[in-house]
């Protein structure tokens, strides 16, 4: 079987969500081939390319299209639309809120387990976490990722949230020149800054993989109608991102990795890409077996009520499935 991959812009009124009335064959057809949706973001581009690089979606027999979507809540709304089956790489932190709105996805997996944010500074007087209240820290949106786990991590360590001034900077990186610019006194963006020459500092606990050890970082999350309709391609394509974290967080992958991001990136930086690299190795953040137990989806939905985003935790049944993980795992041990 091909593997397809193609990235594009999603475009509204494609056509998919008529293939159903193709004819039998078609329909067939359509149940082996899987839409993996995504953002544009670099870090995610660079996973897809070297997906596409390191061929295991052929490895695993799987039929894929890659759609790339803009904003954070991009794919989960092409998933909602029919869009889309899956989304593998792009972590949404309000994925168990909307399920709990009654939306038809079910969180299959892992991406990305340890959080790869930070808190920095170019303040001279703020040197730790006990340092902020009174300060003005740039994040995204209100309730978004960055807003959301610096408040959470700020309460871990016995801080009250509301004491310091929350600056929506939109992204990662627009936080991060808020800093740069002198607009903010702090800001929570990625791990990928660690080595710029900005003149900004990593707060001591400034490091949330560290702060926040039981938060998953990213989700993998589908639609019911994939899982009904297409485990065992659900299973294979789970294998095959197994396997490409598996070799990520090898010594062996440096060059593809880098050539990987180089293809990604308009305007490769070095700085950047090492900072990625050296996380991946010193850190591990992924793993080969993508489940996750109840006790961590239970974590994510308590982070969740803590924030005001979900009223009452959910069964672990009601919002996660992870049979096609779970087969995976095992599909991705006698692969190798």
């Amino acid at each position: 079987m091909n593997q397809m991959f193609d990235r594009r812009r999603f475009l509204i009124g494609t056509g998919l969500a008529g293939i159903a009335l193709a004819a039998p064959a078609i329909v067939r057809a359509a149940n082996r081939r899987l839409i993996i949706v995504s953002n544009p973001g670099l870090e995610n581009a660079t996973l897809n390319a070297l997906m596409d690089r390191q061929g295991y979606f052929r490895q695993f027999d799987v039929e894929a299209e890659i759609i790339e979507l803009p904003g954070a809540t991009g794919p989960f709304d092409a998933i909602l639309a029919g869009q889309g089956d899956v989304c593998m790489v792009s972590g949404y932190n309000l994925v168990l809120a909307r399920i709990a709105q009654g939306a038809p996805v079910r969180i299959i997996g892992a991406g990305m387990r340890k959080v790869a944010l930070a808190l920095y500074t170019r303040t001279p007087d703020i040197r730790g976490l006990a340092d902020l209240p009174g300060r003005t820290i740039a994040v995204g949106p209100e309730l978004g990722l960055l807003h959301m786990l610096t408040a959470e991590l700020l309460k871990q360590h016995g801080l009250d949230p509301a004491r310091v001034t929350f600056l929506d900077k939109g992204s990662n990186d627009q936080a991060y020149q808020a800093v740069v610019q002198g607009e903010a006194d702090a800001c929570c963006s990625s791990i990928s800054h660690l080595h710029d020459a900005d003149d900004l500092t990593l707060l001591d606990g400034g490091k949330l993989w560290e702060g926040l050890p039981r938060y998953t970082f990213q989700t993998a999350y589908a639609a019911q109608s994939a899982l009904r309709d297409k485990p065992e391609v659900l299973t294979a394509a789970l294998a095959a991102y197994g396997a490409l974290y598996d070799y990520l967080m090898s010594p062996a992958a440096r060059d593809a990795f880098f050539d990987a991001r180089r293809q990604a990136q308009k305007t490769f930086d070095a700085a950047s890409a090492l900072a990625v690299w050296e996380f991946n190795q010193n850190e591990r953040p992924y793993t080969r077996d993508l489940t996750i137990g109840d006790d961590r989806i239970d974590d994510l939905q308590q982070v969740l009520i803590g924030a005001g985003a979900l009223e009452d935790r959910q069964p672990v049944a009601a919002v996660a499935d992870m049979s096609c993980a779970r087969a995976a795992a095992r599909l991705f041990s006698t692969a190798r």
